[in-house]
C-alpha cells in the first residue's frame, strides 16, 4: 500500500519548496492559520526521529486550497493505472485526503508522519494482496528494492506513521513519546531543517546551487523556509546559526562574494539573469547578520515557478 503512497512523491521536495511559494499567487495569500494545537507542524514533527536529520514540513491542505497541488502534481488524467488501481482499492488519493506531511531523512532511512483521512481496513487489505503482512494494526510491505521496507501503522486516527528502511519494524521510530523541538518552526507552510553534514551528500544539486555549499559546511543550523515579502513577492529563505558571530560574519562575507561571483559568470558571457532559470533566482539573493545568525533572501519570480512545474499560475 505505502508503495503506491509513495509513488507520486509530490515532485521532489525542492520542487515542492519552490512551488510552495506560489500559494501567494494572484494576490490571494493563503496563510496557514493555527486554529487547532494538533494541527500543528511542531506536532506532527516531533513524532519523528529528528535527531541528526534532515526534517521537511509540508502544508499539503494550504497547497490544495490555493491550487497550488493541483499544479505540482499535475493532471488525474496522466496518472499511472498503479496509482488509479491504488485509489479505488483503499479509497485514499493524496490530492483530497491528505493534509500535511512531516519527513526525516537519516542514514539512508526516510520517516514519514502524513496527517489525512485513511480508511485502515483497506490500507491493511491491499497491503495484504501486496504481498505484505499485518499484526494487528501494524503493516510491512516491500518496498521498490530489496533492502527497502515499507512499515505502517496508526499512530493516532489521523496521523499515520510510515518508514521506508531496511528494518520491518522502523515505522515505531515515530511515537507520540514527549519530545522537543530544537527551534520554533518557521511560520512559513513549506520548510526544511537541514545538518550541515548532509549537505556533502547532495551530489545532485544544480551547479549554481552547488557555489554556496562550501560557505555552509561549518554552519550549526540551516532551515530552509518558503513565504513572502513585504510586497508580496515570493520568497525563499535561509536562516544559518553559526558558533559565533566571527563564523557568522565569514558566512555572509562568503554568500555576498559567491553572488557577485555569480553575476560576473553571467556577465562574462552576456547573459542576462533568467527569471525562468535557477541562475536568475540566485543572483538576486540579498543577505544580513545580527549576532552569529546570519539570513539570506532570494525572490523568486512566477517565471521559475512556471518553469519548474510546467504550467502557470
Amino acid at each position: 500500500m505505502p508503495v503506491a503512497i509513495a509513488r507520486p512523491q509530490l515532485r521532489q521536495v525542492v520542487a515542492l519548496l519552490v512551488a510552495a511559494c506560489a500559494l501567494a499567487a494572484g494576490g490571494g495569500i493563503y496563510w496557514f492559520h493555527r486554529t487547532h494545537s494538533a494541527a500543528l507542524p511542531s506536532n506532527l514533527v516531533l513524532l519523528l526521529p529528528t535527531s541528526n536529520a534532515s526534517v521537511v514540513y509540508i502544508d499539503v491542505d494550504a497547497m490544495r486550497r490555493s491550487g497550488i497541488l493541483n499544479l505540482v502534481a499535475g493532471s488525474k488524467a496522466v496518472e499511472d493505472a498503479d496509482y488509479r488501481q491504488f485509489v479505488k482499492e483503499t479509497k485514499f488519493d493524496y490530492r483530497q485526503d491528505l493534509d500535511a506531511i512531516a519527513a526525516a531523512f537519516k542514514d539512508g532511512k526516510v520517516y514519514l508522519a502524513l496527517r489525512g483521512r485513511f480508511h485502515w481496513k483497506d490500507l491493511k487489505d491491499y497491503a495484504g494482496r501486496q504481498g505484505g503482512s499485518c499484526h494487528g494494526d501494524f503493516c510491512v510491505v516491500a518496498g521498490s528494492q530489496p533492502n527497502r521496507r515499507i512499515s505502517f501503522y496508526p499512530l493516532q486516527h489521523d496521523v499515520m506513521a510510515m518508514a521506508i528502511s531496511p528494518d520491518d519494524f522502523a515505522a515505531y521510530q515515530i511515537t507520540s513519546a514527549s519530545k522537543k523541538l530544537a527551534l520554533a518552526p518557521p511560520q512559513e507552510p513549506v520548510w526544511a531543517i537541514i545538518p550541515a553534514g548532509a549537505l556533502q551528500k547532495m551530489d545532485d544539486l544544480p551547479a549554481a546551487a552547488k557555489a554556496y555549499m562550501p560557505a555552509l559546511q561549518g554552519a550549526e543550523q540551516i532551515v530552509f523556509s518558503i513565504g513572502v515579502d513585504p510586497a508580496q513577492q515570493l520568497q525563499l529563505g535561509v536562516h544559518v546559526t553559526c558558533r559565533d558571530a566571527t563564523a557568522a560574519s565569514a558566512l555572509l562575507t562568503q554568500f555576498e562574494a559567491t553572488t557577485n561571483a555569480l553575476r560576473q559568470v553571467l556577465s562574462k558571457v552576456n547573459r542576462k539573469p533568467d527569471p525562468d532559470d535557477l541562475s536568475g533566482v540566485l543572483v538576486a539573493g540579498t543577505f544580513h547578520r545580527s549576532e552569529r545568525q546570519v539570513y539570506g533572501a532570494w525572490p523568486i519570480p512566477r517565471a521559475f515557478v512556471q518553469a519548474i512545474t510546467g504550467g502557470a499560475y
